[in-house]
């Protein structure tokens, strides 16, 4: 029997960037269903959720390896040229680079090492550099359709709004066995909260939070709040639960990617920062109410669904990439008063479950 043909998928990045790639990986499984699928990813590493956690779980890959991001130590370049070598002697059919946004010179570079060391039999890229984002740009292409047009250049946002990212079975359990020992019952209705954040430039303050939080307790009476996060935020969600009372539950770094996905999908909806709990919400279809940042370019984090709301303000220092303001203080985010995320959320609640409101 003639071994498989064999793809190589090339993708790096923390949460978030691993959720919106979800469409173009899923496309690359369904388009090439005969292939041994291999990820291509950075080592993991305690400060972020590895593309790895996330992707092993949708069964759509057959195995991964692992490189060592910028090397210092002599080990890690060497580690870096035999995983070259190696891939270049298992041979790949299909390579598909999943980079995050690249120059023109990185393009180039990725090139060479996929088509000159790796030895692709055909190499799928970005066909032009996507950064840096012009200072002038007000508006640039989702991520998530940037990465599906590598795949199939005749993607659309329509492509992307069929794609949900389904929970394992026993992930589903979990979740629902975690809600059942909370007591939260099925007449509840769940709203997740996502308040933390990698970098304070996309970081709406705690205490905004809180006070949303708050009056959506005291406006519906059946409402329970559950806050989302990795196991770092596990003290700023547990501030804001002593806030709101015995409504509310702390879940952050208490179950897997797939176990939140799991108890974000019994949600009516989400509040949170652009963050890896926010898309992840939007993925498993729940409508969300996302506060943004304007360090990037307006469109690049995009939510893709109907039922989104993105509040966003963009002063004149908007695209600044920084990872702390200390000049503007953050002006971005902190105009996006509590009032404004609290009436979208409001509208969203009661356009979502009628049915189940108790004023």
């Amino acid at each position: 029997m003639p071994d498989r043909l064999r793809a190589l998928v090339y993708r790096p990045g923390s949460l978030g960037d691993t959720l919106v790639s979800l469409p173009a990986i899923a496309e690359i499984r369904r388009r090439y269903p005969e292939h041994t699928l291999t990820l291509l990813t950075e080592r993991p590493s305690i400060a972020r959720v590895s593309p790895w956690t996330v992707l092993k779980e949708t069964g759509w890959f057959d195995n991964v390896r692992h490189y060592v991001v910028k090397p210092r130590r002599l080990r890690d370049r060497v580690h870096n040229v035999r995983l070259a070598l190696e891939l270049r002697a298992i041979g790949y059919d299909e390579v598909f680079s999943l980079a995050p946004r690249r120059t023109a010179r990185q393009l180039r570079v990725d090139s060479r090492i996929f088509r000159g060391v790796v030895g692709a039999g055909r190499y799928h890229a970005a066909d032009k550099p996507a950064w840096p984002i012009s200072p002038d740009a007000t508006a640039v292409e989702y991520e998530g359709l940037r990465l599906l047009r590598i795949v199939d250049p005749d993607a659309t946002i329509a492509s992307l709004l069929e794609f949900r990212l389904a929970v394992p079975d026993a992930e589903r359990e979990l979740g629902e066995d975690l809600l059942s020992d909370l007591g939260v019952r099925d007449d509840q209705l769940l709203i997740g909260v996502g308040p933390g954040s990698g970098r304070a430039t996309t970081t709406w303050p705690a205490d905004r939070f809180a006070a949303v939080g708050s009056a959506l307790l005291r406006q519906f009476r059946n409402v329970v709040l559950l806050a989302i996060g990795g196991a770092n935020e596990r003290s700023l969600c547990e501030r804001l639960c002593e806030a709101w009372g015995p409504r509310s539950h702390n879940l952050a770094g208490r179950l897997s990617v797939f176990g939140s996905a799991s108890i974000l999908s019994r949600c009516a909806m989400f509040i949170g920062n652009d963050s890896g709990p926010t898309h992840l919400a939007a993925v498993v279809g729940v409508p969300c109410v996302a506060i943004y940042g304007a360090r990037n370019a307006r469109g690049l984090w995009e939510l893709v669904g109907p039922d989104h709301v993105v509040l966003e303000e963009r002063p004149a220092c908007a695209g600044c990439r920084l990872d702390d303001c200390v000049s503007q203080a953050t002006k971005c985010l902190t105009s996006i008063e509590t009032g404004r995320v609290l009436n979208e959320a409001i509208s969203l609640i009661e356009s979502r479950r009628p049915t189940c409101l108790a004023h």
